[in-house]
């Protein structure tokens, strides 16, 4: 193959990857806006909120709140009401879990930052202090 040909072909793949990351970090910014105005209910609030772009996207936020305002009745409705809502349901399932630790290890610290990647691959941290 000649090189003309090699780039153009590198060319129309990398146009193609674009595309699917533009229509990758639209999607990931309705389910994350969908899911702000859940958390927001329970007190949460961004913090931090970056973007990354590269052969595939990411977004990069942080969501804090109190470890008390993480109700686990209440979040379990949710998630039961909200369940094809993927991220939802991981950001509220990942406090109920946060919750349940800090209260048996009985910790004296308040605060609660989830520190979310919507990428690929996604990952939530969530740090007490």
């Amino acid at each position: 193959m000649p090189l003309k040909d090699f780039m153009g072909a590198v060319k129309e793949k990398a146009e193609g990857l674009g595309d699917v990351a533009k229509g990758k970090l639209d999607a990931y910014l309705d389910e994350y806006k969908k899911a702000m105005a859940v958390l927001e209910t329970f007190g949460f609030k961004v913090g931090k909120f970056t973007i990354g772009m590269g052969v595939l996207p990411e977004i990069h936020t942080s969501i804090s709140g109190s470890i008390e305002n993480i109700r686990e009745d209440e979040m379990k409705k949710v998630i039961e009401e909200h369940q094809s809502e993927a991220l939802l349901v991981s950001l509220l399932k990942a406090l109920i879990t946060t919750r349940r630790c800090w209260e048996h290890v009985a910790l004296k610290l308040t605060a609660v930052t989830m520190h979310v990647t919507l990428g690929v691959p996604p990952n939530i941290g969530v740090e007490v202090h």
